[in-house]
């Protein structure tokens, strides 16, 4: 090959186009575009469900940021995922059950003895929805993560590919996680305060 035909890719397409090379870059600058909507607009979502099972806000926004890291290297396969928020959750939540596998086995604790939330008082200017946040700090996390994404509108498939359990568990864990938390707002004097989306129905307090 003599230096003529080496540098022919460098040079203009002869129809006056710019080449692969720009291509390519035009790609990979729709993919950054499009990833960055996709965090800003998923990020507080994502959070939501894993705090459901987490309470310790740093390893929630810890898990979060690695897990968008890695999701940003792997967009050109995600962003044709039906819900890639869903890959983002169980990445994350991964990297949650891990860390909380380390610091028991450091601290020797058993698996329940995870850091609890401040106590919030339901009548503050939150109401019902700190009121919610702590219930859920005091129910199974699996159960906690069912209903909250349950709350996020994903599908019963969705929470069962996301958390790795069948369709039928997803639907156990949803009613013990309704019953007991109606059974924690009673006690604090609320009234229906955490119906899922399909059950219908309004919250607050009597």
């Amino acid at each position: 090959m003599n230096a003529v035909e080496g540098s022919a890719a460098l040079t203009p397409a002869p129809d006056g186009t710019e080449g692969p090379e720009a291509d390519a870059e035009r790609l990979a600058a729709q993919h950054k575009q499009e990833f960055e909507g996709f965090a800003k607009k998923s990020y507080h979502q994502a959070e939501r469900v894993l705090r459901a099972g987490c309470s310790d806000r740093q390893t929630v926004e810890d898990a979060l940021h690695d897990a968008y890291l890695h999701a940003r290297v792997k967009w050109e396969k995600l962003r044709d995922y039906d819900k890639p928020i869903g890959w983002v959750i169980k990445t994350a939540r991964n990297k949650i059950l891990k860390e909380h596998t380390r610091s028991r086995r450091e601290a020797a604790t058993a698996p329940h003895e995870l850091p609890a939330t401040s106590t919030a008082d339901v009548a503050d200017s939150h109401g019902a929805q700190d009121a919610l946040n702590r219930w859920l700090q005091r129910i199974p996390p699996r159960h906690a993560e069912v209903f909250q994404m349950t709350q996020e509108v994903f599908t019963d498939q969705q929470i069962a590919d996301t958390l790795g359990i069948a369709e039928r568990s997803v639907h156990h864990y949803r009613a013990l996680a309704l019953k007991r938390l109606r059974e924690l707002a009673a006690a604090d004097g609320f009234t229906t305060p955490c119906r899922s989306p399909r059950e219908g129905g309004d919250r607050g307090p009597r």
